[in-house]
């Protein structure tokens, strides 16, 4: 399963300050808590949304990684059940983006310290001046569901963007998988307080 993700793509979306995070120290937003790559900058975003987005950015290697994570309500379109959730959202984003230059879509789950993770992987090829300058971005979407999922009624979608010469594979999940393990939802995201990161 590593495989098939080490070959997939993520685009998050696009802000304040942003804070440079320090080596073992967390941040918390929207009700949830979560610990950075040591030294990538983290900011808070609303973009006009109820609910802010969290950006990350940094390198990974070589390569360079923009992350988001969010919360998004349970669809009421769909079945209150894990699988049913993830397969509405990602059918309802790949809808949404259809005149976008995505391509290789494919919905999977990733399993990583004995939890599984729904997971949508696409790519999309940027052309560079000449043919040997183009980037690929490989895009993974996680979605985290709380333990008391559906009570809490949100779950959390994390966009990671792996951007890279188009002639080199894409990069290591290290920092993804970290990031993941890391995460813990404290309370809803609605009026959590943005306490920020160096919490220890």
């Amino acid at each position: 399963m590593l495989l098939i993700f080490a070959t997939l793509a993520c685009r998050p979306l696009g802000s304040s300050a942003p804070s440079t995070q320090a080596a073992g120290t967390s941040c918390e937003y929207i009700g949830v808590r979560f610990v950075p790559p040591t030294g990538w900058s983290v900011k808070e975003e609303s973009d006009g949304e109820p609910l802010s987005r969290i950006t990350l950015q940094g390198s990974s290697g070589s390569h360079q990684v923009l992350a988001s994570l969010f919360a998004r309500e349970t669809l009421p379109s769909a079945e209150r059940t894990r699988s049913g959730q993830a397969h509405a959202y990602f059918q309802k984003f790949q809808a949404a983006t259809a005149s976008e230059p995505f391509t290789d879509f494919i919905e999977t789950s990733f399993e990583d310290s004995g939890r599984t993770y729904p997971a949508l992987g696409y790519r999309e090829r940027l052309p560079g001046p000449l043919p040997a300058m183009d980037v690929q971005q490989e895009t993974i979407v996680l979605l985290v569901f709380p333990n008391d999922f559906p009570a809490g009624g949100y779950f959390y979608p994390i966009f990671w963007t792996d951007s890279h010469p188009a002639s080199a594979p894409a990069g290591s999940l290290a920092d993804l998988q970290a990031l993941v393990a890391s995460f813990t939802v404290k309370s809803s995201p609605l009026g959590a307080p943005a306490k920020g990161c160096g919490l220890s």
